[in-house]
């Protein structure tokens, strides 16, 4: 019989060590100064348009400060502006992708898709899309 508790803890081991080789072979391919939220940032900012940092601390699930702190460096790096909203409040401030930011995040793109193609060599594409299933059910839970 399977025991689910026993599953559970090592599923939480081998996420634990699949995250640190994705950390380390991002690393080793990234030479540049761009950390892989920088990239998942300007990737939504490219696709969907300006955000409020408040719609981005709810993607990634981090404080408020962190992506202060994240913004305030791709701000100072030309990546992103913040401009006013003006068709909200007008406290209301939105980050917006610059055109470096468009060509640092292609640069990016590529490190992450060899990262990609790395760090998954060994799945199938079905595979992947069970794994992208089974993540998008847990992650779709949050909010219960």
């Amino acid at each position: 019989m399977i025991n689910r508790r026993e599953l559970l803890i090592s599923y939480s081991k081998k996420f634990s060590v699949h995250r640190r080789m994705w950390e380390t072979e991002w690393n080793r391919r990234n030479m540049t100064d761009f950390s892989f939220s920088q990239l998942l940032i300007l990737n939504i900012l490219d696709e969907q348009g300006p955000k409020q940092s408040k719609e981005l601390v709810d993607y990634f699930s981090i404080t408020s400060g962190g992506i202060t702190v994240i913004a305030d460096k791709m701000v100072s790096q030309g990546l992103i502006v913040r401009k006013r909203d003006e068709y909200q409040d007008r406290r209301s401030v939105l980050m917006e992708i610059t055109e470096d930011g468009r060509k640092v995040l292609k640069s990016l793109e590529t490190v992450r898709d060899q990262t990609f193609d790395h760090i998954f060599a060994c799945l199938t594409d079905v595979e992947i899309a069970f794994l992208d299933q089974i993540y998008g059910k847990l992650i779709s839970q949050k909010h219960i």
